[in-house]
């Protein structure tokens, strides 16, 4: 039996994953994020797109801080995406200004989510609050003023 990818040398006890079918290799970066991204959604997960979603569900949870302290934050579940998204104040804010503070009131509300630098430096996923539509009309504006 050959030697896996991986093993330490010497080692003559590692195996192959059958799952990967033989594959030792990244044959592209969903099997990298897969292995190695993050549980909650980020500004890679968006892929460069700007997609719409509904709010699912708003939980409020306490998560670890790098320096080990715990803070509480809303994690946000979008219907069609498998990650939910760990609301910063910038996005809690954004949504409390159009729907109120009282976090039920966000469910079923349409976003659009998009990548932005923040100032840490580096890119973050971001919410773009979407108003209602009656039935019947589009969210878009095709009208050209003259």
């Amino acid at each position: 039996m050959g030697r896996a990818s991986g093993c330490t040398r010497g080692r003559n006890d590692c195996t192959l994953n059958p799952a990967l079918n033989g594959r030792n290799d990244m044959s592209n970066d969903q099997d990298f994020d897969d292995l190695y991204g993050s549980t909650y959604l980020t500004a890679g997960d968006l892929h460069s797109e700007q997609p719409r979603r509904k709010i699912g569900k708003v939980d409020l949870v306490e998560l670890k801080e790098k320096d080990g302290t715990a803070k509480r934050k809303f994690l946000v579940y979008l219907e069609g995406t498998e990650k939910p998204l760990v609301l910063n104040k910038t996005n809690a804010t954004k949504l409390a200004a159009a729907y109120g503070k009282d976090r039920s009131k966000w469910i079923g509300v349409g976003v659009e989510l998009y990548a932005e630098m923040t100032g840490l430096g580096k890119e973050g996923v971001r919410l773009r609050p979407l108003k209602p539509t009656a039935p019947g009309q589009s969210d878009i504006n095709d009208a050209i003023p003259f």
